[in-house]
């Protein structure tokens, strides 16, 4: 059985192509043929997820997308669960550096302080009004991100920020 072939846009600063096109043929032999020489286990797969970014790479997000895809039918075939409900699955965030953006270490925080009060919201241990508090502060800390040269793209980041607290407030209402 031969795999469709992975085909992703090709943007000015994306992943690595050959790195990214050697992994996920890897994982496509390896769903097709568990037991084959040179096949990955999910484990393995994660552990090589890794890309560089280059010069006309491959697409960020469709990556990402077809990656997660191969890895939860690689679960599949080897027998394991393939983690979280995907409604559990806590969000991940990738950005890209711009010449004038936000501070990258500054913004990881923040982001970061967001998905920990995502995740006490979902595992019971804040209540809604904590999680509209914390949805007010990312919000208020985030107008306060200091920019940088060579930081994060603002508008990728502010749209994190959105998605977290959109569900802080969201979970908050339940």
């Amino acid at each position: 059985m031969t795999a469709a072939p992975l085909e992703f846009d090709v943007v000015l600063r994306g992943y690595d192509r050959a790195q990214v096109q050697s992994l996920l043929e890897t994982m496509q032999r390896s769903i097709a043929e568990p037991a084959a020489s040179g096949a990955v286990t999910p484990a393995q797969a994660r552990d090589r997820a890794a890309f560089d970014v280059a010069l006309r790479g491959y697409e960020r997000t469709q990556v990402h997308s077809a990656y997660e895809r191969l890895l939860d039918r690689l679960a599949e075939v080897h027998g394991e669960d393939s983690g979280e409900p995907e409604e559990q699955k806590l969000p991940e965030f990738a950005f890209d550096r711009v010449l004038r953006g936000y501070d990258a270490a500054a913004a990881v925080e923040l982001i970061d302080a967001g998905v920990t009060a995502l995740q006490a919201l979902r595992s019971g241990e804040s209540d809604a009004p904590t999680a509209r508090a914390a949805a007010a502060d990312l919000r208020y800390r985030r107008d306060a991100l200091p920019k940088a040269l060579r930081g994060y793209d603002s508008t990728q980041v502010d749209a994190a920020v959105e998605t977290v607290c959109t569900e802080l407030e969201g979970g908050a209402g339940a």
